[in-house]
């Protein structure tokens, strides 16, 4: 048997006669299927709809309306216009056949039932409507994984652009506090110790909105890095890391560093040794955006890359955090 029959699925059978539908709970009595049971056309399109059966077992002759208006009726019903139907008549003639292929049907089974036959005939069509939900579900599944990664990479480029704006606003604030220092002029020594100030305060600023820590998800953080990196900003980097991951009890962290302009020696040994300290809270370090030189510099320090997932774009590291997160529920 087909493994895809397998499985606790629903038959509808709609028929007024207790004698066929005595024969179809004999002959589905080791399908492991269960048969729900309508004796006319109006109870049978109630019960399809709320119960959303794999297959439905549809007699032609009924007391209130005949099978192929049910018929007709559940295609146009946008909830059950899916819906597999198996035509059950001992109707033999053309006509009644294309009557019931014009309204919907997928197959017919002549009264009185050969078991071995009714069973070769409705195992094919059990099989398709489950490998059906199964796409429509896995389509539903990667649709959300689209959005997921479009509302990260969003979040990138919103914290970005606040960042740029951020930079420029501290520029014009240096800009106007040395235009005043001119006009009133003040001593030298003065000029310098604002100017210092205004560095400092600068300096901070930007090492806080560069060392960003963005959620794509509760468990997978994402860090990226763009600009020139020193120890001072490789520091912040590795303290909003380490507080953030054991904030949040992350699985991941991801640090893009595609838009690093140069990563020296010293930057790249702490880097990994960040790493490390992320591995003893239990959260796993992803590496983006390797170019070369940075390559190279890993190369020369020896730097020992177990434990750590490197992959060549910010949108593969996701992909890779979300994959392994869903794995270990």
């Amino acid at each position: 048997m087909d493994d895809l029959t397998q499985f606790n699925g629903l038959v509808v059978a709609v028929d007024d006669n207790p004698i066929n539908l005595d024969t179809l709970l004999e002959a589905l009595s080791g399908e492991r299927l269960d048969l729900a049971v309508a004796t006319d056309g109006t109870t049978a399109l109630g019960l399809i709809e709320r119960e959303q059966p794999d297959l439905v077992l549809l007699d032609v002759m009924l007391p209130d309306i005949d099978g192929f208006e049910v018929c007709r009726r559940l295609k146009a019903n946008p909830k059950t216009t899916d819906t597999q139907v198996v035509f059950m008549t001992a109707l033999s003639n053309r006509d009644h056949r294309l009557q019931g292929l014009h309204a919907g049907a997928v197959d017919f089974i002549s009264k009185p039932f050969d078991a071995e036959e009714l069973l070769a005939r409705i195992r094919p069509h059990i099989a398709v409507r489950r490998m059906t939900r199964a796409l429509q579900e896995k389509n539903l599944r990667l649709e959300a994984e689209v959005r997921e990664r479009a509302a990260a990479e969003a979040a990138r480029e919103g914290l970005l652009r606040e960042l740029m704006a951020r930079t420029e606003e501290l520029r014009d604030a240096k800009e106007r506090l040395e235009l005043e220092l001119e006009e009133k002029g003040r001593s030298n020594a003065e000029k310098t110790a604002l100017h210092e100030q205004v560095i400092a305060a600068q300096r901070a600023r930007l090492l806080e909105l560069s060392t960003p820590l963005i959620p794509v998800t509760d468990r997978i953080l994402v860090m990226p890095l763009i600009g020139t990196m020193d120890t001072d900003r490789a520091e912040q980097a590795i303290e909003a890391m380490l507080q953030g991951a054991s904030e949040r009890s992350a699985e991941f962290v991801i640090l893009d560093i595609t838009g690093l302009k140069h990563v020296d020696e010293s930057v790249a040994s702490m880097l990994l040794a960040a790493a490390n300290g992320l591995r003893l809270l239990g959260t796993r370090t992803v590496i983006t955006g390797i170019r070369s030189e940075v390559a190279r510099t890993l190369v020369q320090i020896n730097a020992s890359l177990q434990g750590i997932v490197t992959k060549a774009t910010l949108q593969d590291g996701i992909a890779v955090a979300m994959q392994a997160a869903r794995h270990r529920r």
